[in-house]
């Protein structure tokens, strides 16, 4: 196993999303204009939060009042009444279309900045894939089933066995193994990297190393230096097809948002 390889492999993902960690930071979340959302986001939720527990305490003062009419005295149910708890909730969900609005301004500002990473990881990704062509990055311990290998495992390793595609590389494998021929003409050629090859399936290319590293190392280092958006506005793509503008094209499109939001 090139364990050089794979640290390389490694070490590139990190710093790719390190970078791209800190061009978000000085190009979006230390705008003034993304704390001035920030900050409106939470005046309106601690207003919005406010408002709802004092409408939570008066349905229950009515709820009693309603049982015990005596209990609370005629000018205690003039206060409280139907049309005052009424609209007290029209309020409410005025404050709580206004508070996902401001939610999704967030969230729509942390989607532009995953922009930068995504373009990083598609540079990136085509580099390393050409450095790596036709180049056993592991081993593995394992024989992936048939799909992983087409689209992952074998991917790029075509030149190892003489061939030109990586689906030329696995039915060239699998068609030496089922003519019982000890497939020589796939293993040959991987024997120099390690005694343990015996069959080409135990073959990893890059793409594979680089698809578990994106899930790793990257996640960690993004979880380290990465801005995360305050609660109420963390859910990204959910957050924005919560917005009042976002329910009304969706509906406009005949689809019902809450149902999506549902799945």
């Amino acid at each position: 196993m090139t364990v050089n390889d794979i640290g390389k492999i490694a070490l590139s993902v990190a710093v790719t999303q390190l970078l791209a960690d800190l061009l978000s930071r000085k190009l979006v979340f230390n705008k003034d204009a993304y704390k001035q959302t920030v900050a409106t986001f939470q005046r309106v939720k601690d207003k919005h939060d406010k408002t709802a527990a004092a409408l939570d305490a008066k349905k229950l003062l009515y709820a009693q009042q309603q049982k015990d009419p005596s209990a609370g005295g005629k000018k205690s149910s003039q206060q409280i009444s139907k049309k005052s708890l009424e609209k007290d909730e029209k309020r409410l969900k005025f404050e709580s279309d206004e508070l996902t609005a401001q939610a999704a301004e967030v969230a729509r500002r942390h989607t532009s900045s995953n922009l930068y990473s995504v373009v990083a990881f598609l540079i990136l990704y085509r580099v390393l894939a050409t450095e790596y062509s036709g180049k056993i990055v592991a081993l593995l311990p394992f024989e992936p089933f048939h799909l992983l290998q087409k689209i992952m495992t074998f991917r790029g390793l075509a030149g190892a066995a003489g061939v030109s595609t990586s689906t030329e590389f696995h039915f060239k494998w699998v068609k030496a193994v089922a003519a019982e021929v000890g497939g020589e003409s796939i293993t040959k050629p991987l024997a120099p990297l390690s005694p343990e090859v015996t069959h080409a399936c135990q073959a990893c290319a890059f793409a594979f190393i680089y698809f578990l590293c994106n899930m790793s190392v990257k996640v960690i280092v993004g979880m380290i230096f990465g801005v995360k958006p305050p609660p109420g506005a963390d859910e990204g793509v959910g957050t924005l097809m919560q917005a009042p503008q976002s329910k009304k094209m969706m509906e406009n499109f005949g689809v019902d948002p809450d149902h999506l939001k549902n799945m």
